[in-house]
């Protein structure tokens, strides 16, 4: 039997991919209200909460890089469809396009229009640490066994701090962002937020001579908080 591979359209693959950033943009805000106390959560369970929103990113995170990079093979087999594991999606893709990864950004006004630099956020989320976070967020978030719940030691304020450490992080790296395309075939530059409130993203591609093209799609759907 033939299996029907439908061909990759990038346009569907940019909108899904702001649906889900739209969703991503709401869960980084909840962290925020959550260890600034407005959701009226004791800290021991608004740091859980907070790796439960980190957890939850990181699947974004994931699922947003399978749509975009759903031009490669091993993004459109069944095994990448059915996998919902953060990293397994991230380490498939590495295999495939080692820049699968999104890469923090910061936009410069210059006399001839934007400068855009990749990876210019030292304290912006690698893709070590990205697999570190979800690990971290596994072992928060199941309660363990007997043997570790009495070996339990109290919640001080280093725990506390790392949850601000990670929310920095994930800021820094997704609040402006670039997705590197496979095979030079350009890049998306992804802004979570915009002058219309949801995320847009702009492709580039077809650079030549100093020229390059871009196509720019916005989220038709509007922030609310």
């Amino acid at each position: 039997m033939t299996t029907t591979i439908e061909p990759f359209e990038e346009e569907t693959a940019v909108r899904g991919y702001l649906r889900l950033m739209h969703e991503l943009a709401i869960r980084v805000d909840l962290v925020a209200r959550a260890c600034t106390g407005e959701l009226n959560l004791s800290p021991p369970y608004a740091r859980e909460y907070c790796f439960l929103q980190f957890r939850r990113i990181c699947e974004l995170v994931a699922l947003g890089c399978l749509q975009l990079h759903g031009d490669l093979p091993a993004a459109r087999s069944s095994a990448a469809k059915k996998e919902w594991n953060a990293e397994r999606i991230m380490k498939l893709l590495q295999r495939n396009h080692p820049h699968s990864f999104p890469q923090s950004l910061t936009r410069i006004k210059t006399a001839n229009g934007w400068h855009l630099n990749a990876n210019s956020k030292p304290n912006a989320l690698t893709f070590i640490e990205f697999k570190a976070l979800y690990n971290k967020c596994g072992e928060i978030l199941h309660r363990g066994t007997i043997r570790t719940i009495e070996a339990e030691e109290p919640i001080e304020k280093p725990d506390y701090d790392e949850v601000i450490n990670w929310s920095h992080k994930l800021v820094d790296l997704l609040n402006e962002h670039l997705v590197v395309r496979a095979n030079g075939k350009g890049f998306y530059h992804i802004s979570l937020k915009t002058e219309s409130s949801g995320p847009a993203c702009s492709i580039f591609f077809d650079f030549s001579e100093g020229m390059v093209n871009i196509v720019t799609y916005k989220s038709d759907i509007k922030l609310e908080f």
